[in-house]
């Protein structure tokens, strides 16, 4: 069985993190980013992909709305358990169990660190940076039908990494926050999304501020050590 990594101790620097300019983006640049991202590789050739550009009021709304549940969830039980489940939905099947992200560590933060904060959520300020898109100027709510099957859910993998590299091409960066699967209702809502919609994750959007970023760090991740995955055969 896997095992949870140590927790990286207080004084340990905190991990890279995007830091955006809150400047707006102008929507032909949105365009052109998501234009080019379409041309993805496709194993089941669904082209999965549906999203939802959030920006303006819309976006604000949205933040506000899952911040005030950070709180709660920091706090409850209950909230908590609701939040992986929605985040281990998967299309076409029942949740998939997926390592156990709720023994990862004493508090909220540092579980939510390990399944997706990649280092840089230590407490309940970072999780509310996290949730606030780390003040991106826009938000791309990426969506899936839940009836298609997980070859869709890689192709929709290789449409992400086109528009965090089409962004790029074109000076705007792109952060994928997987962590907002565990508020798929609230998002779902907001969007006023289909009932055949499955959220898969948010990327923020916008122009990176010219400052130092901060010495990265290995992701206190749950991991799957070689021997939970490898069978030998000699």
């Amino acid at each position: 069985m896997a095992t949870a990594d140590p927790a990286p101790s207080a004084a340990a620097p905190a991990a890279a993190r995007p830091v955006f300019d809150s400047g707006a983006l102008d929507a032909a640049v949105i365009a052109s980013i998501l234009d080019a991202s379409r041309r993805a590789p496709s194993g089941v050739n669904t082209q999965p992909w549906t999203l939802c550009v959030l920006q303006g009021g819309a976006l604000e709304r949205l933040v506000d709305t899952v911040c005030r549940q950070l709180p709660g969830l920091c706090s409850d039980a209950g909230h908590e358990a609701e939040f992986w489940r929605q985040y281990r939905l998967l299309p076409g099947r029942a949740p998939w169990p997926g390592p156990s992200w709720e023994q990862a560590g004493d508090t909220f933060a540092a579980r939510a660190d390990a399944a997706f904060g990649a280092g840089a959520i230590r407490g309940e300020a970072d999780l509310h940076d996290y949730f606030a898109l780390y003040r991106a100027p826009v938000a791309l709510v990426c969506t899936i039908d839940r009836a298609l099957g997980l070859g869709s859910v890689l192709d929709y993998g290789m449409f992400v990494q086109n528009v965090v590299h089409s962004a790029a091409a074109r000076g705007v960066q792109a952060h994928l926050l997987a962590g907002w699967k565990g508020f798929s209702g609230a998002v779902l809502a907001q969007v006023a999304a289909q009932e055949a919609d499955l959220l898969m994750a948010v990327l923020a959007l916008g122009h990176a501020r010219s400052v130092p970023a901060p010495v990265p760090i290995a992701a206190p991740a749950v991991s799957a050590r070689a021997q939970t995955f490898v069978h030998w055969h000699d």
